[in-house]
């Protein structure tokens, strides 16, 4: 219940289906030590849903932060070996070269640190420039494997294919009509969860990732 509460807050302000339960994912997380997060942009409020360590430090690095790099083809200029944590949500889809990018995230992550990422897969064409993929758990899996990383963790967020129908939708209804719709969709996946268990993973509504080195 708490979990639908939280959900329906989400709904609430105005965040899509996806957003809100990568927002409920990232309140398990915890940021530690140095923090970057690159590619988010300049309005990181998904970090205000994670747990912080005491003295973390958080630098954003991105673009539209005033920063002139390329991220298809250029080397970050960040130290490697350096963050304690990197965060990498929802910047993946949006590069071309996917393989240069999850060597340079996973270059600047500390030793024994971790990266924490997102990739939306149910969703709709949504160009910031660019829109170019929607990637598998498998296809995380290779491309994160062929780095330097040491474990691969691909976490699929979801829960069942109507919660699924409702992102491509529930943002188009008046907000008004959100929440019950929400929670009519969220029931009707109870039982699709229960009785079709084995098929709740292909309505991924995106794929959260944590790398260690």
């Amino acid at each position: 219940m708490n979990d639908l509460k939280f959900l329906l807050g989400q709904i609430w302000q105005g965040k899509s289906t996806t957003r809100a339960f990568l927002n409920l994912e990232l309140s398990k997380e915890t940021l530690r030590g140095k923090i970057i997060d690159i590619g988010g942009g300049k309005n990181l409020d998904y970090v205000s849903f994670m747990t912080s360590e005491n003295n973390c430090e958080l630098r954003n690095f991105d673009i539209k932060a005033g920063e002139t790099v390329d991220f298809e083809k250029d080397t970050l200029p960040l130290e490697s070996n350096f963050y304690d944590t990197v965060l990498f949500l929802n910047v993946m889809e949006h590069i071309f070269n996917y393989q240069h990018i999850a060597n340079e995230v996973v270059r600047v992550t500390k030793q024994g640190g971790q990266l924490i990422g997102f990739v939306p897969f149910l969703m709709w064409y949504h160009p910031d420039h660019s829109d170019y993929f929607r990637y598998t758990n498998e296809a995380l899996q290779k491309i994160f494997e062929g780095t330097s990383a040491s474990k691969v963790t691909i976490i699929p967020v979801h829960r069942g294919a109507f919660t699924a129908a409702g992102q491509m939708t529930l943002a188009w209804f008046p907000k008004a009509l959100r929440i019950p719709i929400f929670v009519l969709l969220y029931g009707l996946d109870y039982f699709f969860v229960k009785y079709r268990p084995i098929y709740a993973h292909r309505y991924a509504l995106g794929y959260l990732f944590k790398v260690e080195k």
